[in-house]
């Protein structure tokens, strides 16, 4: 039974793929069939408009996220112009240890990470890539308030994630040291123990019968990123201290931790998208040519402003922007092609919002030659679809806006030339993976992309020439 089931989703889809490959192949019969199962008139014709040399009137960057929750898979590390730093949140209310270990002189303190295993042990990483084996120069930063009884640590435990991750933004420590340590990788289980400062375990000895220690742990002249697992996994991150003999020690698992990101390749003007972070472009495109081709092509008169203005002649099957690609200028941790999302920004009711749009799959050319919305793969160009965007924009002509849309950095791709576009279950039961379920943190300049002149091809369904 279970097998029909799937065999039953896996037709459904080859069947919504073939619907969507007819409208790449401007058949008119197909594209007929096509409308009329997706709820629109088949009395209306479908044709294509290609409008060239479409350039922006606007391109700009906006940074992501700073700060993100460790409760899953923190990083620690440098890559592609991001600095991760790793902050954790521990509360200690052991008095009596903390009396043993204000009065110890072999007192001792260190924190310990559980490297990522599904992405180590993942075939998608490089085989030849372990171990990795460098001395990293880490800077350790903290906080230490003190408290009289289990009332200050209730205190701070009521403190909203959010409201500490966003008072981090604007981090001020107490104290800091330099410290080095020598990471090694050799094993994809691997435990990372980093042994803490001497001043900061001084500062821990005066803590008193409760405190509270945030501990902000940087490698700013790491080779690579480094992915731990975090505070809400089976392998949580653990403070441990000493206070006597090497068997005596105090285990506290941070009550949470987050990912400080710092930007250290922005500039004024680059068009830099980083992946992972959110990061994400806002390009507009001028209204006025792609009216001027429809009124060319149809022969009537853009905007309409009849009634209420709403323009229901014709309907935006499907809209697609084709740009010039360059990926030399990218940064590529894990070597494979990385998916562009894009949103376009509508109005509704009065109020600009932005829609991600949905990807229609022209299958034949994902089977021949891969994903056309796609980086860091062959070929040089990127196809990227705006449907809801161009719909909204041309039946609502006479609003006078442009064109705008938002692009991101998605997943890694690994199955770039299967037409499927998401993970699945094969007839035997077998699980695909088409996306890497983890982020490529990657860097790439899209300013040769959003420079030079792009296509717009339009599939349009429309009711003219006496077809009501």
């Amino acid at each position: 039974m279970k097998k029909k089931n799937i065999a039953f989703l896996i037709l459904c889809g080859l069947f919504a793929a073939l619907l969507s490959a007819c409208l790449f192949e401007s058949d008119d019969s197909a594209l007929s069939s096509w409308l009329g199962d997706q709820g629109l008139p088949d009395s209306y014709k479908v044709q294509t408009l290609s409008i060239n040399e479409m350039l922006p009137v606007s391109a700009q960057a906006y940074a992501g996220y700073t700060v993100f929750s460790g409760v899953e898979r923190p990083l620690l590390g440098v890559q592609a112009g991001l600095t991760h730093d790793l902050v954790f949140d521990i509360a200690f209310k052991d008095s009596a240890f903390l009396a043993e270990m204000a009065g110890s002189d072999s007192a001792a303190a260190f924190i310990a990470l559980y490297v990522l295993k599904p992405f180590y042990t993942s075939t998608t990483f490089p085989a030849d890539s372990l171990p990795y084996e460098e001395t990293l120069d880490l800077k350790i930063e903290w906080k230490l308030d003190k408290g009289k009884d289990k009332k200050f640590i209730d205190s701070i435990a009521e403190i909203p994630d959010s409201t500490w991750r966003s008072e981090l933004k604007d981090w001020t420590a107490d104290n800091s040291a330099d410290t080095t340590y020598d990471l090694s990788i050799g094993t994809k289980d691997s435990l990372v123990k980093i042994d803490l400062p001497s001043a900061l375990v001084e500062d821990l000895k005066q803590a008193g019968v409760a405190c509270r220690l945030q501990l902000r742990v940087s490698a700013p002249q790491a080779k690579r990123v480094y992915r731990f697992y975090g505070t809400a996994t089976g392998y949580v991150p653990v403070f441990r201290m000493k206070s006597v003999s090497d068997t005596d020690y105090k285990s506290v698992p941070p009550f949470r931790m987050s990912e400080v990101i710092t930007y250290n390749d922005t500039c004024d003007g680059c068009l830099l998208l980083h992946g992972g972070v959110l990061d994400s472009l806002v390009v507009e495109y001028p209204s006025d040519k792609i009216l001027e081709a429809l009124s060319d092509f149809y022969g009537d008169a853009f905007p309409f402003d009849e009634g209420d203005g709403y323009d229901v002649r014709q309907a935006v099957v499907l809209a697609q922007f084709t740009f010039p690609r360059d990926d030399s200028e990218g940064i590529s941790e894990l070597g494979l092609p990385i998916q562009v999302v894009v949103g376009s920004f509508i109005d509704s009711l009065g109020t600009e919002i932005r829609r991600m749009e949905e990807y229609k799959l022209n299958r034949k050319l994902v089977v021949e030659s891969g994903h056309p919305n796609m980086v860091f793969f062959d070929g040089d160009s990127l196809s990227l679809q705006v449907t809801y965007g161009m719909r909204d924009l041309i039946n609502q002509a006479n609003s006078g806006r442009n064109f705008k849309m938002m692009v991101r950095l998605g997943y890694p791709v690994l199955q770039a030339k299967d037409s499927t576009y998401q993970n699945y279950v094969t007839e035997d039961g077998d699980s695909s993976y088409v996306f890497f379920s983890h982020f490529d943190y990657a860097r790439y300049d899209f300013g040769t992309t959003f420079s030079k002149p792009a296509t717009l091809k339009l599939w349009l369904a429309t009711k003219r020439g006496g077809e009501e």
